[in-house]
C-alpha cells in the first residue's frame, strides 16, 4: 500500500485514463429513449455528452437527473438542460493532485484533453482510488500490458495491451483502426463493452472476456484459429 501511494504521487493522468477509443459517450441530439437504452446496456451512472464529435464534450449526464423527465413525454426532454459542467484536465496532470481536486470539488469524473484541445480520454474518481488500493488478482491474472501463455493454448492479456504487442506475439497484422489496445480493438469491432464470459470471434481469433466492468475491458483470454498458433502463425 505504501509503495502504491508513493508511485501514485509520480503518476500522470494519461497513464491511468480510459482512452477515447474505449469511452462510452452520447451525442447531445440523442433521444431520451436511446440514452436510457445505453444506460441499461452499460450500467454507467455518469456519461459524457458531446456535440458534433467526441472532441467537443458539452457536459456530463448524471443518471439520476433523468428522473426529471419520467413524468413528461419523452419528446419534450432536452438533455442539455440537465447536463453538469465537465471538468477538463490535461494529460500531464498529476494523479495525486487530481484526486485531491475531485474530492474537494465533489466531482466524480474528469475529461482529459490533449495538447490540441481534443478529447484524449476520461478518468473517474474510482479509477484514481483503484490505483492506490489496487485490485485483487489471482495467479493467472495478467499485469497491465502483459501477455501470459496458458497451458490450454490460450493467452491471457490485459485489455490495455498494445495491439502491436499482440500482433508480434502471434505474428499477424490486424486491420488499422482508431484503436491502440486490445480492448479498444474489441470495442471498435462490436460497438459495445462485452460482459464477462462473452465469447467473440474476431480476425481469426477466439476471444473470451475474462473480466470487464461498465467502463472497460480488463482481461481477455484468446487463441488463434485457422492455423494461427500461440506465439506464431502455423
Amino acid at each position: 500500500m505504501i509503495q502504491s501511494i508513493l508511485e501514485f504521487r509520480d503518476t500522470l493522468v494519461r497513464e491511468v485514463m480510459i482512452p477515447r477509443t474505449e469511452m462510452v459517450a452520447i451525442p447531445s441530439s440523442a433521444p431520451i429513449e436511446e440514452i436510457i437504452d445505453l444506460i441499461t446496456r452499460y450500467g454507467h451512472t455518469r456519461i459524457p455528452v458531446y456535440s458534433g464529435s467526441i472532441d467537443n464534450i458539452v457536459g456530463i449526464l448524471n443518471v439520476k437527473d433523468l428522473l426529471k423527465f419520467w413524468s413528461k413525454p419523452m419528446a419534450e426532454g432536452n438533455i442539455l438542460s440537465i447536463l453538469r459542467k465537465p471538468y477538463y484536465i490535461p494529460e500531464t496532470k498529476n494523479t495525486h493532485l487530481l484526486l485531491h481536486e475531485l474530492k474537494q470539488r465533489k466531482y466524480h469524473m474528469a475529461v482529459v484533453i490533449d495538447e490540441y484541445g481534443g478529447t484524449s480520454g476520461l478518468v473517474t474518481l474510482d479509477d484514481l482510488i483503484e490505483e492506490i488500493v489496487g485490485e485483487i488478482h489471482d495467479e493467472h491474472d495478467a499485469k497491465e500490458g502483459s501477455i501470459v501463455e496458458l497451458p490450454d493454448g490460450y493467452i491471457l492479456a490485459d485489455g490495455r495491451t498494445d495491439i502491436e504487442k499482440i500482433e508480434d506475439h502471434f505474428g499477424v497484422t490486424f486491420p488499422e483502426g482508431k484503436y491502440e489496445t486490445l480492448g479498444g480493438m474489441i470495442l471498435h469491432a462490436i460497438g459495445k463493452i462485452p460482459v464477462t464470459g462473452e465469447k467473440i470471434e474476431l480476425e481469426q481469433f477466439e476471444m473470451i472476456i475474462e473480466s470487464a466492468d461498465e467502463r472497460s475491458i480488463r482481461k481477455v483470454r484468446m487463441r488463434g484459429l485457422s492455423g494461427i498458433q500461440n506465439g506464431r502463425e502455423a
